[in-house]
């Protein structure tokens, strides 16, 4: 069976890339750039909140030594 002759209009779309502009460029890093930034910092607020503070309170925590 021959192909068929007739080109299809996609394969036209395909042969010509369009190249991207300094803008899409900026706008794109400025986006991973605050994605990055934000779960670093709820990455910093998970692991500080989950620091038991020290203080005259550890010594009546769960995990103090038993007096003696």
């Amino acid at each position: 069976m021959a192909s068929p002759s007739v080109p299809h209009d996609s394969l036209q779309r395909q042969r010509n890339p369009h190249l991207a502009t300094l803008g899409w460029a900026l706008r794109r890093a400025a986006l991973g750039l605050a994605i990055l930034l934000t779960v670093a910092a709820l990455s910093a607020w998970l692991l500080y909140a989950s620091i038991e503070p020290d203080g005259s309170s550890a010594s009546k925590s769960e995990y103090a030594l038993p007096p003696g």
